[in-house]
């Protein structure tokens, strides 16, 4: 056995998994299966706990039909003292219990009740959701600032601005985007895993982002089939460990702690309800916009795509919401705009002159004037 929870690399546990004898293969197999009848429907959390399971079977370095009561202590002592967060510890723990009571029948009096298998209260809240633990303006800009990569500033925005599960953000398609769909405006088409339904979510600061990032795919021929994809594979989603580690890290250095990407989600919807709340955006819309389901709303009524979108554009994004490269973008703009009204006026002047001689001697005798007013800076280019 070892002395320490394992600090596995990537791909580590699959090829220990190969490895393995096929009678264990086969119990952790028909054990799946048992978990899936048993309600489990979402194949991250399947995946979840085979991957703990294959962890505990590392550490044990025996099958896991042969542990007994003494190894078990000693297994928990090493979850224990892990560097595991202990949501994660609680999690690996139940799902041991879990296994245990299914492989074998006598367990409670192989085991003493499994009464050893204890869990940590407090560390069921650590991703408790709260005031002090969402995203800020100021944190979005501060990890903005920080990140460096195309691809993960467009993830981090794409998932903070639709407000999308991190699962809708991995498996986003191209062929689901219209970029610059209504000048700024880019749409995407989600299908949400969790309530089965699709929707239309409508970006803005995020298309600067999602163009950048097309670009950059197409001229190094890494573009495929999915937006954000892996490494190893353009035509697969981007791993979820990935995005979690990257997330993690980004936070630790850019905030001072770690934070998890679904505080994105949440976030946004906090803003958004928040307007609600005020007044000042339509409670509906922000429901259609987070695709949640009708028992979560008092007052629930149907918005169609254009309606959404016409809301969102009068409402919801404004000027000063810009990301940074696209605010520079757009002062240039106006910039230059300015100095080709500067020169326009100088060449209208000039003009003026000639005409208000000619105009002058054909009216020296009505007493009429020819008055020109030069427009500020702050009258519209």
């Amino acid at each position: 056995m070892l002395e320490e929870y394992p600090k596995l690399k990537r791909g580590e546990i699959e090829w220990f998994y190969t490895r393995l004898p096929q009678k264990e293969k086969n119990e952790l197999k028909n054990y799946l299966e048992y978990r899936k009848a048993r309600g489990i429907q979402s194949e991250d959390k399947v995946k979840d706990v085979r991957r703990y399971i294959l962890h505990i079977r590392f550490i044990l370095q025996k099958p896991l039909h042969e542990i007994n009561l003494k190894e078990l202590r000693r297994i928990l002592a090493i979850i224990n003292s892990s560097r595991l967060s202990g949501y994660a510890r609680n999690t690996i723990k139940t799902d041991l219990k879990n296994f245990l009571k299914y492989l074998f029948s006598d367990w409670s009096l192989r085991f003493a009740g499994l009464e050893d298998i204890k869990l940590d209260s407090n560390a069921r809240n650590e991703k408790k959701l709260n005031s002090q633990v969402l995203l800020q303006k100021c944190d979005i800009e501060k990890i903005m600032k920080h990140e460096t990569k195309m691809f993960w500033k467009a993830f981090f925005m794409t998932q903070y601005e639709g407000a999308l599960r991190t699962k809708e953000v991995r498996f986003l398609k191209w062929e689901d985007m219209k970029l610059s769909s209504d000048g700024d405006i880019s749409e995407m088409n989600i299908y949400a895993t969790k309530t089965k339904k699709a929707r239309t979510v409508f970006v803005k600061d995020s298309t600067f982002y999602l163009t950048k990032l097309k670009e950059e795919q197409e001229n190094s021929g890494q573009k495929g089939v999915y937006v954000f994809h892996s490494k190893k594979d353009i035509n697969k989603e981007v791993d979820k460990g990935t995005v979690s580690s990257w997330f993690r890290n980004l936070t630790e250095k850019s905030l001072g702690e770690k934070k998890w990407c679904y505080l994105l989600r949440h976030s946004r919807a906090t803003e958004l309800y928040r307007l609600a709340k005020q007044g000042k955006i339509a409670k509906d819309m922000v429901t259609e916009f987070m695709g949640h389901s009708e028992d979560m709303s008092k007052v629930y009524s149907h918005f169609d795509k254009k309606e959404i979108k016409e809301m969102l554009k009068s409402q919801v994004y404004k000027l000063e919401d810009l990301p940074e490269e696209k605010r520079h973008e757009l002062e240039k703009d106006i910039s230059d705009l300015k100095m080709e009204n500067k020169i326009l006026w100088e060449n209208l002047e000039k003009i003026a002159v000639m005409a208000r001689a000619s105009y002058e001697t054909a009216t020296k005798n009505r007493g009429v004037k020819l008055v020109l007013k030069k427009p500020t800076d702050s009258d519209s280019v």
